[in-house]
């Protein structure tokens, strides 16, 4: 006999990894738990398509802005426990990985020290989501065989910055942007040549993703504006690959009124190197994007 009383027993949380935008990245794990869901705690980067997946859930924006709007740390985990005591299937849909990153793990010491429930449902991150979407290989045979990964946030150094710069490899630098100089000036103190390539996708996952190429000694002029370039990953020392870069729409944002997103034609675009996106309402387009000139249509056999 089933003796449970959701009045009286906790409900279940769910630390949900949204993946880094795109819905195509998420699991269909995730997809399951939305669809169940009573309550949908979200951050700001999580696309709408993906909200649309929890239709009959209430649905609670605790996103935070770079240097803007936030909420806090401390309020998210109360409202996890708040909504879990209540016996409500809730989930919490964390833009990448829950765990990388994402302060997953001080979620899910409140809920536990509260006795909630809980369960992971890992997502696709960012470092190979976004940068193997936009062409970036961070290991190949033959050329290199590791990467490292580090968090450029106010709190990171300059000394960790330039411990960092020694490893092998292609280095990401996740929330970077607003230390380019620092990250530049260190990575060439400690011996990396200013020559050196470094990629920057902005938006990545996202139909308005963007990727710029520069060197670093150039970085912190491309992303002097920081306004443009948040979010942003900074890959040192890696390039795209050249069957990326030789697509004929590659680089372009093809803007589609009346067709599915997830239609033949929309993948053909995408296979030709585009990005499908809505029109933009009241979107103020990035100096560097640029636009498809014309359809695409596919010749009938």
């Amino acid at each position: 006999m089933n003796n449970f009383d959701p009045t009286t027993e906790p409900g279940t949380v769910s630390l949900v990894g949204a993946g880094p935008g795109d819905p195509d990245l998420l699991t269909l794990g995730a997809a399951r738990a939305l669809s169940r869901a009573d309550v949908v705690l979200h951050d700001n980067l999580v696309c709408p398509d993906i909200l649309e997946l929890a239709p009959q859930a209430e649905k609670i924006n605790v996103g935070k802005l770079p240097f803007g709007e936030f909420t806090s740390q401390r309020v998210i985990n109360a409202l996890l426990v708040r909504e879990g005591s209540l016996g409500r299937n809730v989930v919490r849909l964390k833009g990448g990985d829950p765990f990388l990153f994402g302060r997953g793990t001080e979620e899910l010491e409140a809920l536990h020290n509260a006795g909630i429930p809980f369960r992971v449902i890992p997502g696709v991150s960012s470092l190979n989501g976004v940068l193997g979407g936009a062409g970036l290989a961070l290991t190949a045979r033959g050329r290199n065989h590791g990467f490292a990964v580090f968090s450029g946030a106010g709190q990171t150094s300059n000394d960790e910055i330039r411990r960092w710069a020694d490893a092998p490899g292609p280095i990401v630098v996740f929330m970077g942007v607003h230390r380019a100089a620092d990250i530049a000036r260190e990575f060439i103190a400690a011996g990396r040549a200013a020559q050196e390539p470094v990629t920057v996708i902005a938006r990545g996952g996202t139909p308005r993703a963007l990727v710029a190429e520069t060197t670093l000694g150039t970085l912190p002029e491309l992303l002097a504006e920081t306004g443009h370039w948040t979010p942003a990953i900074i890959a040192v020392g890696i390039v795209r690959e050249h069957a990326f870069v030789a697509r004929p729409l590659d680089g372009t944002v093809a803007v589609v009124e009346d067709k599915p997103l997830d239609g033949e034609l929309a993948d053909l675009m995408r296979a030709m190197g585009a990005h499908i996106a809505r029109p933009a309402r009241n979107a103020v387009p990035h100096p560097l994007s640029r636009e498809a000139p014309q359809p695409v249509k596919k010749e009938q056999p």
